[in-house]
């Protein structure tokens, strides 16, 4: 079985218009977390972190050693953007072989996987009973927070992308994923697309540990107290 890396970008779910508009109250101070509609605030603020308020925008994945692709919600809509995930999902798993699909990334079992597959609920892709199967049960999912969750005190805090990817040599991100979205609803998709191609690292990270193993704990805590010293300096 092939191994899939995977990652998504998410937005929450506003029109343009509504987005803008709620934008405009908070920034005017006319409505924050303590307001009468605090769930708007909260939708505005955290609603890309769910998928109960929020969306898919983007899935990059890798399969093996090809090549990079992206599915794009504001080029075909949400629906038939997660429809081809999970067609191309179910096709790689009804290989030969006993071995399982790998399913590869950062955060994939808290966020991705589950956002993917609620998001694929809402839209009725498939039966819930073959979503299950499919997405959650018979992929072998490989990510990398939890691989180095021993590393860290089985402690999650401080397993940041930036923080594995300064740890091992690689380029780090200068925004966090939650900045984009205004440049979705701007429909600046460039710069979601650049924002993506830095972040995108998983196919070579594995690579990495495959062949030298993973980093010390020594170092894992060295790069967790660099991310923290650079986001004091940028306060």
């Amino acid at each position: 079985m092939p191994d899939l890396f995977l990652d998504i970008e998410t937005a929450p779910m506003f029109t343009k218009e509504e987005y803008f508009q709620t934008k405009d109250q908070i920034d005017s101070g006319k409505l924050d977390r303590d307001s009468e509609n605090r769930d708007l605030f909260w939708r505005f603020d955290r609603g890309g972190l769910t998928p109960f308020e929020g969306k898919v925008i983007l899935i990059t994945y890798q399969i093996n050693n090809g090549h990079v692709f992206r599915l794009k919600e504001w080029e075909m809509g949400e629906k038939e953007m997660l429809k081809k995930f999970y067609d191309l999902v179910v096709d790689l798993q009804k290989g030969g072989g006993t071995d399982r699909l790998k399913i590869i990334g950062h955060n994939i079992l808290r966020f991705d996987l589950f956002f993917i597959y609620n998001r694929m609920k809402h839209h009725k892709i498939e039966d819930e009973k073959w979503l299950h199967q499919w997405i959650i049960n018979k992929p072998e999912v490989i990510d990398f927070l939890q691989t180095h969750l021993p590393l860290n005190d089985f402690k999650t805090k401080g397993l940041r992308h930036d923080v594995l990817a300064y740890a091992y040599g690689f380029p780090v991100k200068s925004t966090l994923g939650s900045g984009e979205i205004p440049h979705y609803f701007q429909g600046d998709y460039g710069k979601i697309i650049e924002y993506s191609e830095r972040e995108f690292i998983y196919p070579e990270l594995y690579k990495k540990i495959m062949a030298e193993g993973t980093i010390s704990k020594k170092e894992l805590l060295d790069s967790i107290k660099h991310y923290e010293e650079l986001q004091k300096a940028n306060e």
